[in-house]
């Protein structure tokens, strides 16, 4: 009498992966749907405050200077409706010299606005930041700084300017070695070495016109910075890994046994080959594009 195969689904070494597989993905769904994992973040938004911003009139209507404030403005509603873990945030302007625009890093968005619009008023605030030059260095150092005071939270500089600049290479080790994202956003032409800080930062490089930078604020640097992507990414690279160990009996019943006429014992081998190969290069992957989100979440 001969005794036909078990179906595949009887197998623990089916049974156990494809559970896995579906947990994790349902795990991914919970953590889009509900937001979970959300990063702390703290933001240091620098202000290019130079002449070339608001051309004669200080904070005119209509200027970049103008369109800069109002960006900050609704990033700060976005920061007090949408999360329940708010960004702290300070704002600094600059131009030869950087100014603290507001006290401290704070997560209460509405005292942040009314420092700002205070400071906005001060007479002699074009003075303070010698508003005829601009060091694009200096207000990354500064802002560098001051983000390094604060723990537990994952590190954004978000520099706005209008104006190409260079950036020194240890300007962008010092952010590097304090944990400091570099995201900016430059008004008109491209700032390759404003960019090359960035990049070499993880950080976001936009160029764009003074007009989008309410929505860059809002749809761009919010959305990337408050994001638990890189949780999302790991379940949906944990389900896949679960998948490949899900395929271990299809692949050598149905495709290296049954297609390819291979020897059991090989197989086999070649069925569990797989899963490992996949296992390892998914974890690469996770690791290179992301890092994991349980060591490091930022």
């Amino acid at each position: 009498m001969v005794r036909s195969r078990r179906p595949l689904w009887r197998y623990p070494l089916f049974q156990i992966p494809l559970m896995l597989l579906c947990a994790c993905l349902l795990i991914a769904a919970l953590f889009g749907i509900l937001g979970l994992g959300k990063p702390k973040v703290a933001v240091a938004i620098a202000l290019d405050l130079s002449n070339s911003t608001y051309n004669g009139i200080f904070n005119a209507a209509g200027t970049v200077m103008a369109q800069e404030v109002a960006a900050v403005k609704s990033y700060l509603q976005h920061n007090d409706q949408f999360l329940q873990e708010p960004n702290q945030i300070q704002i600094f302007g600059f131009g030869g010299v950087v100014q603290p625009l507001t006290n401290s890093f704070q997560t209460d968005s509405k005292r942040v606005e009314t420092e700002l619009e205070q400071a906005l008023k001060i007479p002699d605030l074009p003075i303070r930041i010698v508003s005829n030059t601009t060091d694009i260095n200096l207000a990354i150092q500064q802002t560098t700084t001051a983000l390094n005071n604060i723990q537990e939270r994952c590190r954004e500089l978000l520099l706005v300017t209008d104006g190409e600049a260079s950036v020194s290479p240890s300007v962008i080790a010092e952010a590097r070695q304090r944990r400091v994202k570099i995201n900016a956003v430059v008004i008109g032409a491209e700032a390759p070495e404003i960019r090359l800080a960035a990049f070499s930062t993880r950080g976001i490089y936009l160029s764009s016109e003074a007009s989008h930078l309410e929505s860059l604020f809002t749809n761009r640097f919010f959305l990337q910075f408050n994001s638990n992507w890189k949780w999302i990414f790991f379940w949906l690279g944990s389900a896949w890994i679960a998948l490949m160990w899900t395929l271990i009996l299809p692949l050598e019943r149905w495709i290296f046994k049954g297609l390819m006429k291979f020897e059991m014992s090989l197989a086999g081998k070649l069925a569990i080959g797989n899963a490992l190969f996949w296992t390892v290069a998914t974890l690469g992957i996770i690791w290179r594009l992301s890092g994991l989100p349980f060591l490091s979440y930022c």
